[in-house]
């Protein structure tokens, strides 16, 4: 990826941030890894995501659930403490089955609906 690539990407990720600093999170896969736990798959949306936030899964029927962040990876740039909008991640979830939650599914750090 060149110099230009670069700004450019950068100028995008700017434009697609939420200044209230609400990220979204739409999971594209879930799968378990045995004694770790359930790992959900997608792309940053809004906001960066910090390892440990608070997350709010809201299902397709609007039911929340309450998890926190306990690890991301990303495959090109391994384990992350930040995940910055824009980036395809794996996030590993506390407290929460991989039959608790579905493709379509949405991670939020928003409190409320």
């Amino acid at each position: 990826m060149g110099f230009l690539s670069n700004l450019f990407r950068k100028k995008e990720e700017e434009q697609v941030r939420n200044p209230s600093g609400i990220y979204t999170f739409y999971i594209e896969d879930i799968f378990t890894i045995t004694k770790l736990g359930c790992i959900v798959v997608g792309i940053v949306k809004g906001a960066d995501i910090h390892l440990g936030d608070e997350v709010y899964i809201v299902d397709t029927k609007g039911n929340r659930l309450k998890s926190k962040v306990m690890g991301m990876e990303n495959p090109r740039f391994g384990k992350m403490n930040v995940a910055p909008i824009g980036r395809n991640i794996g996030i590993l979830l506390s407290d929460i089955e991989a039959t608790q939650v579905s493709k379509g599914d949405i991670p939020t750090n928003r409190r409320e609906n």
